[in-house]
């Protein structure tokens, strides 16, 4: 199983493009790019748009990032796209837990 992350600084922020799976085993990779992006940046936007598979280990992170967003006073915007993410997002009823949430 692979994933492909890209951070890029745009606009006093972050921007973390994510592709491929995210599930416990690659799931690590994304919380520690997380991590390191909230230490650089008040601003992240996670793009999810290209995630090709996507499980509760990927919501989890989800949702720790958010928590972590809101106590820090930091900007947490989720792109979710129109695959797995935003599926796994949508049935889970989790979207309004993102106050910056953008659904495609």
């Amino acid at each position: 199983m692979a994933i492909d992350i890209r951070l890029t600084e745009e606009d006093g922020g972050v921007r973390i493009v994510v592709g491929g799976e995210v599930d416990l085993t690659t799931g690590h990779q994304l919380e520690r790019t997380l991590m390191r992006a909230e230490d650089r940046a008040d601003a992240i936007t996670l793009d999810l748009g290209g995630v090709e598979f996507f499980d509760s280990t990927g919501l989890q992170i989800l949702l720790d990032a958010d928590v972590r967003a809101r106590s820090n006073g930091h900007r947490l915007v989720v792109i979710p796209g129109s695959g797995e993410a935003a599926r796994v997002i949508e049935l889970t009823q989790v979207a309004s837990r993102f106050t910056s949430a953008i659904v495609e």
